[in-house]
């Protein structure tokens, strides 16, 4: 089978599609047909080895997120032949004609989904879910701040948001289309990177914001800590900027009350699936019922995946990228 690889030479990374033997499924897995995949910075960051996390050894195929067709299934996986399904893989490998998936890690797609739109469900929402929910203590009537909202996990948060009775939404996005889209997602009032703290103070009249889900890092990180309202919560899920959050002091969570914390979905998915159950089922509550809906701003060929990764390079999409495999591999 084909699939976009990533290898290491005196040259530096590259990438490409190139021939990799076929997978084969384990008795509690499944093998599917890729007919979708979705492109997250995250990837782009491993393909280029600077991702803030744990990159992968080279070679290795790319991408986590897929949706498709249940070729094989194992004695245990509880899927049949011809199910469409979608999911996440803890280790990178989705970006190929066949990939073999935990039966844990997949969903059956909802009828009313499209393949390009389930593809690009799982880490905008389960991350977003329970980042917010699980870790920050999201409840009806509590305020939110969602940095990097026009992007995938940003405005499936302001979906949810909405969804689960947020009573004041703000929102973070770096440039004036980019916040629009932020606020037809959800967002009641949106700001810069530099602004955002002026904007929490005055929407909570000083008192602060009581969950704030931040993806950014650096400076973002730093500021976002301090305008925490009293038992305030700054749930971290990575550093889009490239920077690293900095360490805090201690003594700035003692004398403000507040506590941070960080979720990792594809190590959570990998190691310990039990934790992710309920906000599973919050979703997959929500999504039969229209009440959220993936959005995806870019889709591309698999030959023309160089064009998806430069939009989010360049900040130029606004939802997910989403890879159509229907048309077939470069050869």
């Amino acid at each position: 089978m084909r699939a976009y690889v990533v290898r290491h030479d005196d040259h530096g990374r590259s990438s490409r599609w190139e021939e990799v033997p076929d997978p084969s499924p384990s008795a509690e897995g499944v093998i599917v047909r890729v007919r979708a995949a979705a492109l997250a910075w995250s990837d782009v960051l491993q393909m280029e080895g600077t991702y803030a996390g744990a990159v992968p050894d080279t070679p290795f195929v790319c991408g986590h997120e897929f949706a498709g067709e249940v070729v094989a299934a194992g004695s245990e996986a509880g899927y049949a032949l011809g199910d469409r399904v979608f999911g996440f893989l803890p280790s990178p490998a989705a970006f190929a004609e066949y990939v073999a998936a935990p039966a844990r890690c997949v969903r059956r797609t909802p009828d009313e989904l499209a393949d390009t739109d389930a593809a690009a469900f799982t880490t905008s929402f389960l991350t977003a879910d329970a980042a917010m929910v699980t870790v920050g203590g999201l409840t009806p009537g509590r305020s939110l701040l969602v940095h990097a909202a026009a992007g995938g996990v940003g405005r499936s948060a302001l979906q949810l948001a909405r969804a689960y009775g947020t009573e004041l939404i703000l929102a973070t996005a770096g440039s004036p289309s980019r916040r629009t889209a932020a606020e037809a997602s959800g967002a009641m009032a949106t700001a810069d990177y530099d602004d955002f703290p002026d904007l929490v103070l005055e929407h909570t009249r000083g008192r602060g914001v009581d969950v704030v889900l931040e993806s950014v890092g650096g400076d973002v990180f730093d500021l976002s800590a301090r305008v925490l309202a009293p038992l305030g919560r700054l749930v971290t899920i990575g550093a889009s900027s490239g920077t690293p959050p900095r360490r805090l002091k201690l003594p700035l969570l003692w004398q403000r009350s507040i506590s941070v914390c960080g979720i990792h979905i594809a190590r959570l998915l990998g190691d310990h699936p039990e934790v992710l159950q309920p906000s599973w089922k919050r979703l997959l509550s929500l999504l039969p019922a229209g009440r959220i809906r993936p959005e995806v701003g870019l889709t591309v060929s698999p030959a023309d995946l160089a064009q998806g990764i430069e939009a989010l390079r360049g900040r130029t999409v606004d939802g997910r990228v989403v890879i159509d495999f229907t048309g077939g591999v470069p050869v």
